[in-house]
């Protein structure tokens, strides 16, 4: 995975979503960003940030997601492939 894009990801993550210091603490590329309801480590983010999560990839990478695409979106990781599947790179 391009680190680049990663980096770009990670960070405008923490600042769009407003984490606090432990979520930052807890974030790697791997970490689930969304409560899945399950026993799975997240960082417990609601389906409002969801919005805030599309609303920074429309704003920092030109790309509006579909609503069907939404829970594709659910780390650093995941958000990379995804964009890349868009053809977006960096």
């Amino acid at each position: 995975m391009n680190e680049a894009l990663l980096t770009k990801i990670r960070e405008n993550v923490v600042s769009h979503l407003d984490l606090d210091e432990e979520m930052k603490a807890q974030l790697t590329d791997d970490t689930i960003i969304f409560n899945t309801g399950d026993d799975r480590p997240n960082l417990g983010l609601d389906s409002i940030d969801s919005l805030e999560l599309v609303t920074m990839i429309f704003e920092v990478f030109g790309f509006d997601v579909p609503a069907e695409d939404v829970k594709k979106l659910y780390s650093v990781n995941a958000i990379a492939a995804y964009l890349n599947e868009q053809g977006i790179t960096e």
